[in-house]
């Protein structure tokens, strides 16, 4: 009796721990579908915006001694510009292109970006300071045992579900928001209602790298950084987003919290070196079983 007590209070910390990750994960993801979903671009770039953002607060914290909030807006808005800045110079003069062309310059513009920024700022991980006290709090217990969870990891968690919250009303209430949710259904048809596209494209860019930038923060501030941080996480938004339905949102945010949750159990019962495949274990199930993920977007529609 002891030992399954000690076992679901086991189950129940790593599903804690993973919270945190997950909401990493989904913010990392919505901003990924949020740019296919809507303009149809497979966003290879997105991995390397996320690390900009991730570098943008550091030294916004290193070398300005900034705290955590407004080290997460100059992020936000760097990250923001920069995948703004992409779609600008390199996507827009190819939007008439085949796809494959487009394809082709996100793979290339990515390693571009990824090895200019380890040129500029050295391979070498750096740690953030420190912008989040650190303490173990107290939520229940299970079998006698109490399950904790950090106070870093506990305001990441809650600026997570802030940010994603303010992304709902944001679509949900205001004329760009509801102006993106319809391009999503039906991109031309929008240019037909006098909706300006190539504004709208520079919106939905701004607000993917916005995400992503966030997100570069939250993992900053809970490990490190470092200028290949991007090919990973790039990866793990891919898999999020099919797992949840491509172009989805809801679908990323709950398909993101799952893969935190498994990658640590995995962790936790089975082995660190097994985390990042369970991810891709994942995608092939989904992909063999329900290629339309969670949410059952049809592909046909965008692809």
């Amino acid at each position: 009796m002891k030992e399954g007590s000690h076992v679901a209070f086991a189950v129940v910390q790593q599903v804690i721990n993973g919270l945190a990750l997950g909401g990493i994960y989904s913010l990392i993801a919505i901003g990924w579908t949020t740019v296919f979903g809507i303009v149809g671009v497979i966003n290879w770039t997105h991995g390397e915006v996320y690390m900009i953002g991730a570098f943008a607060g550091y030294f916004a914290v290193a070398l300005f001694h900034l705290s955590l909030l407004p080290a997460l807006a100059v992020a936000v808005i760097v990250s923001g510009s920069v995948a703004m800045s992409i779609d600008h110079f390199c996507y827009r003069p190819l939007r008439a292109a085949p796809r494959v062309a487009l394809l082709i310059t996100a793979l290339g513009l990515s390693m571009f970006l990824r090895y200019l920024c380890a040129a500029l700022w050295t391979p070498d991980p750096r740690a953030y300071p420190k912008v989040l006290s650190y303490s173990l709090i107290r939520l229940f217990s299970v079998g006698g045992q109490a399950v904790t969870i950090s106070s870093m990891h506990l305001n990441i968690v809650l600026l997570t579900l802030l940010i994603m919250a303010g992304l709902e009303i944001f679509l949900g209430t205001s004329k760009v928001g509801k102006a993106m949710l319809a391009a999503s259904q039906d991109f031309e048809t929008i240019g037909l209602m006098g909706v300006e596209a190539n504004k709208l494209i520079a919106i939905t860019f701004f607000l993917s790298g916005a995400l992503g930038g966030a997100a570069g923060v939250f993992v900053g501030v809970l490990y490190d950084v470092d200028p290949m941080m991007g090919a990973l996480a790039g990866l793990k938004g891919w898999v999020v987003a099919i797992l949840g339905g491509v172009g989805s949102i809801t679908g990323s945010l709950i398909a993101g919290i799952v893969l935190g949750i498994l990658e640590s159990l995995v962790s936790g019962f089975v082995s660190t070196g097994y985390r990042d495949a369970i991810g891709f274990v994942i995608m092939i199930l989904v992909l063999l079983i329900k290629p339309t993920g969670l949410l059952g977007f049809k592909f046909e529609e965008k692809v």
